[in-house]
């Protein structure tokens, strides 16, 4: 178990641990086990002794703060007092250097809502200089951003996005490469209107199928949960045959109280064609006929497959949403 942890307090730690074992439940269903095996090389949960060794040495909290919100406190404004200049410019111990940035963000995550500031969540990156920077910022991106991870947050991900394309302390090429990564992560937020573009939807009938074309936008009768899928992908067949077993999907959408939307992610019609019997028997199959997903990136789908929810008035509801989520959601429909 991580001194660090240890010394917040049991009952701080029990949080934390509820935490990391939730989350990742939630996610390995659905995530390629090269990216569960990359979020496990550090357990923040069960350091060994002495993993966390010089030059990253751990935040000694003084014996009379007691209370385990207060300990929390204290370890984040301090978290970084004993770490030598050196370690605030090179990586002295990259899988060591991970941990302590990884128990710093599960410690600030873990704060209960308005015990932590902006500041707090940009402390490490406002320290670091060079190296050290760098690989915070791909730390930041990994933890904050990537699927799999048990702290993913697109929300505190921006905020860091914000501060590294505009921050002197980060070297210009790397504003470029943030700058473009602010620009897709900031798209379709939850609570803000889902981009628009053309698709060509597939209906059955008694000899294959009949094709319509439209838009996102047009299809406003109803809320819409979109799965974005790459035919061919072990994580998009099973997560389409999950669905096709799903009573309570089923139940919904053929109830009419919401529409699921099949949409491929190929280059040629064709393609999609082909692959329109593999998919489940109920829900709409759809062709982005424009293009747009793939050419201007109006989606942030660089890992497949990706589920957005859209209420009725085109408006995200869910962004990256499980199966488990969009469960929940369509049986309040």
């Amino acid at each position: 178990m991580s001194h660090l942890l240890q010394l917040i307090s049991t009952t701080f730690l029990v949080s934390l641990a509820l935490l990391s074992c939730s989350a990742t439940g939630k996610q390995r269903s659905q995530t390629p086990s090269s990216v569960e095996t990359s979020f496990e090389v550090v357990d923040t949960t069960r350091l060994s002794e002495g993993t966390t060794a010089e030059p990253y040495p751990m935040v000694e909290i003084p014996e009379n703060i007691q209370a385990p919100l207060q300990r929390a406190r204290y370890t984040l404004e301090h978290f970084f007092d004993r770490w030598p200049d050196a370690a605030m410019e090179q990586v002295i111990g990259a899988e060591a250097m991970e941990q302590g940035l990884v128990d710093y963000l599960y410690v600030y995550s873990s704060m209960p809502a308005g015990s932590v500031s902006q500041e707090d969540l940009l402390r490490p990156l406002k320290l670091m200089r060079g190296k050290a920077l760098s690989e915070a910022l791909r730390l930041y991106t990994k933890y904050l951003y990537e699927s799999g991870s048990p702290l993913k947050n697109h929300a505190l991900y921006i905020q860091a996005l914000q501060w590294a394309t505009t921050s002197p302390q980060v070297e210009y090429v790397d504003q470029v490469v943030y700058k473009d990564m602010l620009s897709l992560v900031s798209q379709n937020q939850v609570g803000t209107p889902a981009s628009d573009f053309a698709i060509t939807l597939a209906q059955p009938v008694a000899e294959g199928y009949t094709f319509a074309d439209t838009t996102l936008y047009a299809l406003r009768d109803k809320p819409k949960v979109v799965i974005f899928y790459t035919p061919g992908c072990d994580r998009c067949i099973h997560l389409l045959e999950e669905v096709s077993h799903d009573q309570i999907l089923q139940r919904v959408t053929e109830g009419g109280k919401a529409e699921i939307l099949y949409v491929s992610l190929v280059y040629e019609r064709s393609e999609w064609e082909r692959g329109l019997a593999d998919l489940p028997t109920f829900g709409t199959p759809a062709f982005n006929s424009d293009l747009r997903l793939l050419e201007e990136s109006l989606y942030d789908l660089s890992v497949t497959p990706v589920i957005y929810v859209i209420s009725s008035d085109g408006v995200v509801l869910q962004r990256e949403a499980s199966l488990a989520e969009v469960r929940r959601y369509v049986s309040t429909l």
